[in-house]
């Protein structure tokens, strides 16, 4: 979409957005108009939210009563008296109001012309610590920075809360779970517009985490020594509420319990503060079932069944399989999974995997064997793997052919959003490199490399941009030789819609569809969802598969539906392909599962 139209949509929405923002924040007429002015967006609100006059009118409507004019003119008047309390915890203290009522019975128009006068400024922040904290570095540290307040900046009740809460909360990180404010003094001197804030905090005594126990219901128990690398403390560490929860995040990821629950006995603490900890566990079922039905432009109707075994011995190892049956792809897949390390996510893996399709020009068979090596970073998840695939494959009436490779590989991934299956916001990375030598049990010396990039950004309420951009390249040296698993083609829902899927890429001399060296392709969407689960799309995607590393780009275009689902967004699109010679719409099936 070009830039311009991006642009136009973007104000737009902003414009509805603000519309529905101030309708939202200006009360409706209601026999009594109230309008306060001169005042920024929160203290309006807050004070709209004190005045009882707007209380007293929403009440009689509701009631479909009748107005007394004298209790309009009382709260009219009380509501000066409002508007000031309203404003003091925004560091208001000496403001004025100037009062009008206008009007008789049953219409009235009340302003509140306010002046919020001179701000009322921190001059002092005495912050003392006393017990086994008082020396600790992250108690000194808001000691000595006590954010968000700051002297000689303008006192706002939230923030002072917000301080309170945050020493208390770094106090029990340290393991002082009997902290507490002993003094806390907000002291506001009107006549000066000036702020004192006074706090002493009590550490009392430090604990520690002690003796830790797992408990497990169920059959097959895993082993306890397993299960503690997966531990985010330690007996003797100080007793820290964040790695008490972080430690239950790992035990339900590892999918081995139903529930997971913490408990820290606190009142069990022996002489030195050590707290016995308990981790009571309940068991999944060790096996599950998968069953599925349904329909892709891509793939035609499908079946799948697959299933789980969770825990095959008491060192946690894993089987995933997974049988996928359709007229243009079928495949088969088990992995063993070994899980090691301290994350969930850390594993060692063994594959194997039989595929069948029949796409455009090119029938294939091909089965592989794999191990990986997965691990979790600071923030990417990355795979090692090394795979030994035998492809058999034909083009169109050609003589099959028959290729052999052992190829090692390395790939990086990383997720951010807001939810795992409707985000709003967020972005997906992927980048792969992998190849193969003919020193090394391959037909062919090849290296390729190729980025997937992501994104969703929430333009408007309701209204979202979804982007996406794929890029690959291979160097290779007898291409004839390379199978079309790893070769590149474009066309289908997740590349260029209003083409068939694998339909885009270089052709031989009898117009057949081989797969090219190179591929670019970029998507821009817009999702509007009228309502909370019904949507509409508008798109446009470009791009290629060649043998150059610069395309000339086929393009499609078009409109969309779509239904929210508890496992995806239900998409159905039409789309235009721009190619001459091509039909004038295709229509596209598919289920979108976050980015």
């Amino acid at each position: 979409m070009p830039s311009s139209r991006i642009a136009s949509c973007r104000l737009l929405s902003g414009w509805l957005a603000g519309l529905v923002l101030l309708a939202a924040a200006t009360p409706a007429r209601a026999g009594v108009d109230v309008r306060v002015r001169n005042l920024g967006p929160d203290e309006r609100n807050n004070a709209y939210a004190k005045l009882s006059i707007l209380e007293y009118a929403k009440r009689i409507d509701a009631d479909k009563g009748e107005y007394d004019t004298a209790d309009v003119e009382r709260l009219f008047k009380q509501g000066e008296r409002e508007i000031l309390s309203a404003l003091q915890p925004f560091g208001w203290y000496n403001a004025k109001v100037t009062a009008k009522l206008e009007g008789a019975k049953p219409d009235w128009v009340v302003e509140y012309q306010v002046d919020a006068g001179p701000e009322t400024a921190i001059s002092l922040i005495d912050f003392q610590i006393i017990g086994d904290g008082a020396e600790d570095e992250a108690l000194k540290l808001i000691k000595n920075r006590p954010r968000p307040l700051k002297l000689g900046e303008r006192i706002k009740h939230e923030e002072y809360e917000t301080l309170k809460t945050r020493i208390v909360q770094t106090a029990y990180g340290l393991g002082l779970l009997d902290a507490k404010l002993t003094r806390r003094e907000l002291k506001i001197d009107v006549p000066n517009n000036s702020a004192e804030i006074l706090l002493t905090l009590d550490c009392g005594r430090r604990y520690q985490f002690g003796e830790i126990r797992i408990e497990q219901d169920g059959g097959l128990k895993l082993r306890d020594a397993f299960l503690r690398n997966y531990l985010t403390f330690e007996p003797g560490e100080n007793y820290d509420p964040s790695k008490v929860l972080s430690t239950q995040f790992a035990f339900s990821d590892l999918d081995y319990f139903q529930t997971v629950d913490i408990e820290g006995l606190k009142e069990k603490a022996d002489e030195d503060g050590r707290i016995p900890m308990v981790i009571n566990t309940t068991e999944r079922a060790p096996r599950s079932y998968r069953y599925g039905l349904g329909y892709g432009t891509d793939s035609g109707p499908r079946a799948s069944v697959g299933a789980d075994f969770r825990r095959i011995n008491s060192l946690g190892h894993k089987l995933r399989t997974d049988l996928r049956v359709s007229p243009r792809i079928s495949t088969a897949v088990a992995e063993y999974r070994v899980p090691f390390g301290h994350l969930p996510s850390d594993s060692v893996s063994f594959t194997t995997q039989a595929l069948t399709q029949d796409f455009s020009d090119i029938k294939e068979t091909l089965y592989r064997i794999g191990t990986s090596y997965n691990r979790r970073g600071k923030t990417w998840q990355r795979r090692v793997y090394l795979e030994y695939t035998f492809d058999e494959y034909s083009i169109k009436e050609s003589p099959r052919q028959r290729s052999k490779l052992l190829v090692p590989g390395i790939s990086l991934d990383h997720t951010e959003g807001d939810d795992p299956i409707f985000p709003r916001r967020g972005w997906y990375a992927f980048t792969d490199l992998h190849g193969g030598s003919d020193l090394l049990l391959s037909d062919t010396n090849f290296v390729q490399g190729s980025i997937k990039l992501r994104g969703v950004l929430d333009l408007a309420r309701r209204l979202f941009l979804r982007v996406r951009v794929d890029q690959g390249a291979t160097w290779v040296g007898s291409f004839n030789n390379l199978p079309p698993s790893q070769r590149f083609f474009a066309g289908g829902d997740g590349s260029v819609r209003g083409y068939s899927y694998q339909s885009l890429g270089p052709r031989d001399a009898n117009g057949r569809v081989i797969g090219g060296r190179y591929l670019t392709t970029a998507s821009a969407e817009l999702d509007w969802y009228f309502l909370q689960e019904y949507g509409v799309a508008a798109f446009v995607d470009a791009g290629d598969a060649n043998d150059k590393p610069l395309v000339d780009p086929s393009v499609g275009a078009g409109l969309g539906f779509r239904y929210r689902a508890p496992f995806g967004a239900f998409a159905l699109d039409l789309a235009h392909p721009f190619d001459p010679g091509s039909p004038p719409v295709r229509l596209h099936l598919g289920v979108q599962v976050g980015l």
